[in-house]
């Protein structure tokens, strides 16, 4: 009996040190925080969010993202054009010294294209960034509707650069 008491014991304090694990990293002198992806369909891309603090004295960037779970993931940011908001790829997202960066709706983040396998919501979604400075870290996102708004189904998911 206590052996079960002592494995129930263990597997609740494994699932509380995951999610509690699960929403921060930190790479070099960059920390990355509230960690969430979009719920989309497969044949839809989906699109990444995160808070980023660069605690270091000198500036740094995302230069590029990856996942096992899609072909590609691109750094994005929105633009006003004629008066339609519209997403274009940029090649670095900039972290200031001693500074935070936030990956929002409506804002910069992360869009993956080309999923594998339809992503549900409450699912881990896998993320690689590489950071020039302080190199790569592999994060989990976590698949729902986290801020409301900023459905990209809407605009236009061409590339222009």
């Amino acid at each position: 009996m206590k052996l079960k008491t002592l494995l129930i014991a263990a597997t609740a304090l494994a699932s509380i040190s995951v999610s509690a694990v699960a929403d921060d990293y930190k790479v070099g002198q960059v920390m990355i925080a509230d960690t969430w992806a979009r719920v989309t369909l497969q044949s839809r891309p989906a699109a990444a969010y995160m808070k980023i603090h660069n605690m270091a004295e000198t500036a740094d960037k995302i230069v590029a993202a990856s996942s096992p779970l899609a072909d590609r993931v691109e750094l994005h940011t929105h633009s006003m054009d004629d008066g339609v908001m519209r997403m274009r790829q940029v090649e670095e997202i900039a972290l200031p010294a001693k500074g935070h960066t936030e990956l929002k709706p409506g804002g910069l983040h992360l869009m993956i294209f080309g999923l594998k396998r339809e992503v549900k919501k409450g699912e881990m979604l896998p993320l690689k960034l590489t950071f020039k400075e302080a190199g790569e870290v592999e994060i989990m996102a976590k698949v729902g509707n986290k801020a409301a708004g900023s459905d990209h189904s809407g605009h236009s998911h061409g590339q222009t650069q």
